[in-house]
């Protein structure tokens, strides 16, 4: 509207006179779903962009695209005065048109955006059908206020070794007051029913150590702690890798933001493993030996793993004149550091781009599952793969060795939507399931689609 922007939709009648309007059902459908823009808060929220309808057999339906959010939300207009919710249909970003083709059962939606180095413009056809919907992957439930859990931008994957139905998972640096969120896996699609705020209410992360109050755009200085605590005690950590600590809490893998050397990428903060107790407060941070965060590159923490002890932690790509990206080893017994050189696979899509590392997981024996994957989305995609890796017989500063265990490119096409980019998250149940899922950015130029997938138990893969 023109006070406000548009955040939903009106049903008139012939005569011109309001008989339904969504209010905030847009705005709250989005943000159960991971879908929701907070970008876009301040302006035009999801953005109902335009509406269809078509008679699909003797029901009636109404399609209403959400461009900013890239659904199309599905209503029974049986009775236009109420309405009926029905499903989501995931689209590729941006979608502005919308076709009813009932006489075949189709519905086909045109999406605007594209950028082949992140997400491709697409033109997506559904057919309707009586099966169960195969979309969301996740959905939230409500808070105390009768409001939907937000959540977006789901980064590592951790499977809770006492309950084979639950995995926890994080929000990366897209959102402020980081959070670790429970999945229930037992429901479909699976339930996000909890949320908890790592918080530093005990000042560990405040005393962590800085090269002082001079501003120093290779170090981390006192502005640089400054930004990651809120007055609230809440961190605005970048989250990208969560473990389930043996002993009970959390190990956060917070990836350091900045390039050593770069004045275009100033240091801003530290690759941090954080340790939390289950009510998300910081009990304990581990940083990197100084000859590390003295070679700093932007391509720093990504998936951790707790085994025996000790902690392992995934670099994402390689630093400095490295030729590999490093997992790190580290033992809280003694506070020390050892290394190993994980060897990439060379960039294969069409588009060229990178290759790099998402996450890991330990399979119990000193074998980890490694997830591998390119910056390539959609056709361009090439690297989404799963490889097994044992770093019990590793030696240190050595190329460890590795064995294909799944490609996931199959997996990803099989929702019938694009191969996302960023397929970040990597997990082993107890009983040896096998779970993965993607960042969807916070819908930021990006179809903000989320798929929590299970790819099979172990003793089949």
């Amino acid at each position: 509207d023109m006070n406000g922007g548009s955040r939903g939709f009106t049903v008139f009648n012939t005569s011109g006179d309001v008989v339904f309007a969504s209010g905030n059902q847009l705005e709250h459908l989005t943000a159960r779903l991971g879908h929701y823009p907070e970008g876009r808060s301040e302006n035009k929220g999801n953005e109902p962009e335009n509406a269809e309808f078509g008679r699909y057999g003797d029901r009636p339906l109404l399609f209403i695209n959400s461009e900013r959010s890239s659904i199309v939300a599905v209503y029974d207009v049986t009775d236009p005065r109420s309405p009926e919710f029905l499903q989501t249909l995931p689209a590729a970003a941006g979608p502005e048109g919308v076709k009813a083709i009932p006489g075949r059962n189709l519905l086909v939606v045109a999406s605007e955006e594209d950028d082949r180095g992140t997400f491709r413009g697409a033109v997506n056809v559904y057919r309707y059908g009586e099966q169960d919907a195969t979309y969301p992957a996740i959905q939230s439930t409500d808070r105390n206020d009768g409001t939907p859990i937000p959540f977006a931008a789901l980064s590592g994957l951790a499977a809770d070794q006492s309950d084979t139905s639950r995995l926890w998972s994080i929000e990366d640096s897209a959102f402020r007051a980081s959070r670790i969120f429970g999945l229930d896996v037992s429901t479909t699609p699976a339930s996000l029913d909890r949320e908890i705020r790592i918080t530093d209410g005990n000042g560990v992360l405040a005393a962590l150590p800085t090269v002082g109050a001079a501003a120093d755009d290779n170090a981390f200085d006192d502005t640089d702690l400054d930004a990651l605590i809120n007055d609230d005690s809440t961190v605005n950590l970048d989250p990208e890798g969560i473990a389930v600590a043996s002993g009970g809490g959390f190990w956060v893998a917070s990836e350091g933001s900045g390039t050593v050397g770069d004045s275009s990428r100033p240091v801003e903060s530290l690759n941090l493993i954080v340790k939390t107790d289950t009510r998300g407060v910081i009990t304990d941070v581990v940083t990197l030996p100084d000859d590390l965060n003295n070679m700093q590159r932007r391509f720093g923490f990504e998936g951790v793993a707790e085994y025996n002890g000790k902690l392992y932690v995934a670099f994402q790509r390689a630093w400095g004149s490295e030729a590999n990206p490093r997992i790190g080893i580290y033992d809280p017994a003694d506070e020390s550091w050892t290394f190993v050189f994980y060897p990439l696979d060379a960039a294969e899509s069409q588009n060229g781009g990178w290759v790099g590392l998402s996450d890991l997981a330990s399979l119990g024996d000193g074998t980890f599952l490694v997830l591998e994957r390119d910056n390539q989305s959609g056709p361009d995609a090439a690297i989404k793969r799963v490889y097994r890796v044992n770093l019990a017989t590793a030696t240190a500063d050595s190329t460890i060795s590795k064995t294909l265990v799944r490609d996931l490119i199959p997996d990803l096409k099989a929702t019938g939507g694009m191969v996302p980019e960023k397929v970040e998250g990597l997990t082993v149940t107890a009983s040896g399931e096998v779970w993965i899922n993607n960042d969807n950015d916070g819908v930021d130029d990006n179809s903000g689609e989320n798929q929590l997938i299970h790819i099979g138990n172990m003793a089949d893969l």
